[in-house]
């Protein structure tokens, strides 16, 4: 008895208006109809394959796949098809697979307007034609939708396929976009964490949890993605598209995809037509905090204290490295490629110590030099300003009293009320200036005890390495090391050179 199987799929030939379920329906009731006329009845369910999955090749297609290989079992004398590229739009290995497995099982493919016997070669031939023709048009059409995304993505339109957390895909008109939804919240509080707090990614993640605020498709939060989050432009309000290019490669006989990370001049960025969430100051913070963390093993403890505050010339993180038999060194993290050569870590210790020292010294110089016994005169200044507000707040009241038991007429307070704002302004004036010449006297001492803190704690034999690098980077925003390339002899290294940059 003859056994027939159905093969659905929606194609890119099919309107994009029409979602798969409608195109499905619309081909099963052609398919059906078919049958009942030409093969004497309806297919049963259990032979009808739908795929509901969008692939351009075999392997992408689990129903495809399920249909070779019940074929290659030989029980089966038809496939219905709408038209043969339902079968494959795919590259000319795809096309030779199908090919040989219909070919060689003797099983026909079935459309309403004919039937193809792949044994017989001019249906073959034909068959082969409809195949290529598919994957030319499959071809023709990739390249015009390629156009049409980059032209919407150009436009600051959103054209992926699931909005990122703390938006929701809507649809404006014939182009969609993104707007804010109750998760933005979380995302606020996730940047908060990091840039205002300093907290790492992984304690986000675990208090997100802790909070019962869930990601949309795990149970749990992960260090990954909150990282993609404090990356991701999109919540100031950009559009990133094509920063991860799919890149096909043939492997063991396969085809396998990958998506790596594109190159910056590859990228299309452009402001979106969607409302940011966060500010790109909190951003660019964001972004900053990144590369410039100490980075630490698991269950290990800290041993640089210049850990994220220390780059060599060419940009890379200085590494402490501990040898066996000397003392330990500093080096570039790519030191065969930059060429900058390491030091011990007690020369540049010694070397930052005696940085720090005399910025300490240039500092009391400014204490003590003319500048500074003139900001101290400006003490005597505030003192004798704020006495003559206070007694000119007292001739208000007067003037007040005066007004009120007649003593002075509406055109003599308001003359000799004039005066007395104009004297306050001249005399509110002389305080800023004189309060800010202080405050300078005062920021300088602040200056004096946090370099002296400093160069403390990293001769405290008993300080850790984590609680050097705590309070040094409070204070130092950056150490840029050099040592020049040239090799003089062993007995007269070259030297190294430090520029270290206070906050």
């Amino acid at each position: 008895m003859a056994k027939y199987y159905m093969y659905l799929r929606k194609s890119r030939a099919d309107s994009e208006h029409e979602s798969v379920e409608e195109v499905l329906a619309k081909h099963y009731k052609i398919l059906q109809t078919y049958a009942s006329e030409k093969l004497g009845g309806p297919i049963p369910e259990a032979c009808i394959f739908r795929e509901v999955v969008s692939g351009e090749t075999i392997q992408d297609r689990p129903e495809m796949l399920r249909l070779l290989d019940l074929i290659q079992t030989g029980n089966i004398s038809g496939v219905l098809v709408v038209d043969p590229q339902r079968l494959s739009r795919g590259d000319l290995s795809d096309c030779g697979t199908i090919i040989r497995a219909f070919r060689y099982t003797d099983t026909l493919i079935l459309t309403p307007t004919k039937t193809y016997d792949l044994a017989d070669k001019f249906d073959r031939k034909f068959f082969e034609m409809e195949l290529t023709r598919g994957n030319d048009y499959l071809e023709y059409v990739k390249e015009i939708m390629l156009r049409g995304r980059i032209a919407s993505v150009s436009e600051g339109n959103f054209i992926g396929s699931v909005a990122p957390y703390g938006y929701d895909k809507v649809k404006v008109g014939k182009t969609y976009t993104l707007v804010p939804n109750g998760e933005a919240d979380t995302i606020r509080l996730i940047y908060s964490l990091w840039v205002d707090e300093g907290i790492g990614s992984t304690t986000i993640a675990n208090r997100l949890d802790a909070l019962h605020i869930r990601p949309r498709k795990s149970e749990r939060w992960s260090n990954a993605s909150i990282r993609d989050i404090l990356k991701n432009p999109v919540y100031i309000g950009k559009i990133r598209w094509n920063w991860r290019k799919v890149v096909k490669k043939y492997e063991n006989g396969e085809i396998v995809s990958s998506r790596p990370k594109a190159s910056k001049d590859e990228w299309i960025y452009v402001d979106g037509k969607h409302e940011p969430i966060i500010t790109e100051e909190v951003f660019q913070a964001s972004l900053a905090r990144f590369g410039k963390l100490p980075r630490t093993k698991p269950k290990s403890k800290l041993n640089n204290p210049f850990a994220g505050i220390m780059h060599c010339s060419c940009g890379r993180p200085m590494i402490y490295q501990p040898q066996q038999k000397s003392a330990a060194r500093l080096h570039c993290a790519y030191q065969m490629r930059c060429g900058n050569r390491s030091a011990t870590y007690q020369e540049v210790e010694e070397e930052v110590l005696r940085s720090l020292r005399h910025a300490i010294e240039d500092l009391k110089e400014q204490l003590d030099s003319p500048l500074a016994e003139d900001t101290t005169a400006y003490k005597s200044v505030i003192r004798t300003v704020r006495k003559e507000l206070n007694a000119l707040e007292t001739q208000q009241e007067r003037l007040y009293e005066f007004l009120e038991t007649g003593v002075y007429t509406s055109d003599v307070f308001v003359q000799r009320n004039a005066v007395l704002a104009a004297r306050r302004q001249e005399l509110m004036d002389a305080l800023s200036e004189a309060e800010a010449q202080e405050v300078s006297e005062i920021s300088v001492q602040d200056k004096i005890l946090a370099l002296s803190g400093a160069v403390a704690i990293i001769e405290d034999p008993c300080a850790t390495a984590e609680a050097k690098n705590s309070f040094l980077k409070t204070i130092i925003r950056d150490i840029i090391y050099h040592r020049e390339t040239e090799i003089r002899d062993k007995w007269h290294p070259v030297p190294f050179s430090l520029e270290i940059f206070l906050k």
